[in-house]
């Protein structure tokens, strides 16, 4: 009898740990969302829909596009809708200051001190009559896709956030 008992007992043993074996939990590692370093969403494809308050301005495939875009109609006329009041310009100072001093430097001049350190082409120059001359929205073209070696600030800065920068770049390095 007693070897019976150890039979059933080694068949129910087995039988638990094949029926434990079965559930997924050996690939619980591996079917989990991860998060890698610099790693983030891709852009929304051509002709789709922001869910929530995304951007619609369109992605260039290459430099060329992307010059093509920024000169469209839809973008040059584009109007910023935020007021160039007080404080939407000390806001746009703040965000100047954490995100473009360090290329384009405290005066605008594309100096700033990881502007200094690029080989082939600084920064743009804030003060100069080419930047001055784009319409807020072609500027605004450029901080939401970036251009060349700027990076885009459509993740760091909502649009508002980008309008403010824009009230203090015409306001702090423009004629007005």
């Amino acid at each position: 009898m007693n070897s019976i008992v150890r039979a059933s007992l080694a068949i129910a043993l087995l039988g638990a740990t094949s029926a434990a074996l079965a559930f997924p939990w050996n690939r619980d590692m591996v079917d989990q969302p991860s998060e890698k370093a610099q790693e983030s969403i891709a852009p929304a494809g051509p002709g789709s829909v922001p869910v929530a308050g995304g951007e619609t301005m369109p992605t260039p495939a290459n430099d060329e596009e992307a010059f093509e875009m920024k000169d469209a109609i839809a973008t040059v006329t584009l109007e910023n809708p935020v007021p160039a009041s007080a404080e939407s310009i000390a806001r746009g100072k703040g965000f100047y200051a954490v995100n473009c001093l360090v290329c384009h430097g405290a005066e605008g001049l594309g100096d700033g001190l990881v502007g200094q350190k690029f080989i082939e082409k600084a920064p743009v120059d804030l003060n100069d009559v080419y930047t001055q001359d784009q319409t807020d929205g072609q500027i605004f073209f450029t901080l939401t896709r970036g251009r060349a070696l700027m990076p885009f600030y459509r993740d760091a800065l909502s649009p508002d956030e980008r309008w403010d920068v824009i009230n203090y770049l015409r306001s702090e390095f423009g004629d007005e």
